[in-house]
């Protein structure tokens, strides 16, 4: 039993950094869909299926925003 244990421990570590070595340095783009009376939910919802990224609205002069935040692709 106690090797199975460390076994499990050493198989978690290892994906762990392999993970890590994968998305290390990885830059993160950005675009700007809805330039105007953005919605919190429509905006997730269509840098979910535009970029595969997370969506936010923000304060963007006097008129919310959604911007888009994914992984830019090499």
């Amino acid at each position: 039993m106690t090797k199975a244990i460390i076994l499990v421990t050493f198989m978690i570590v290892l994906i762990l950094g392999m993970v890590i070595i994968e998305t290390q340095g990885q830059e993160m783009c950005h675009d700007i869909v809805m330039k105007t009376n953005c919605k919190e939910s429509p905006c997730i919802n269509l840098c979910m299926q535009k970029w595969k990224g997370s969506g936010t609205c923000f304060q963007n002069d006097q008129v919310k925003s959604c911007i888009c935040t994914f992984p830019c692709k090499i």
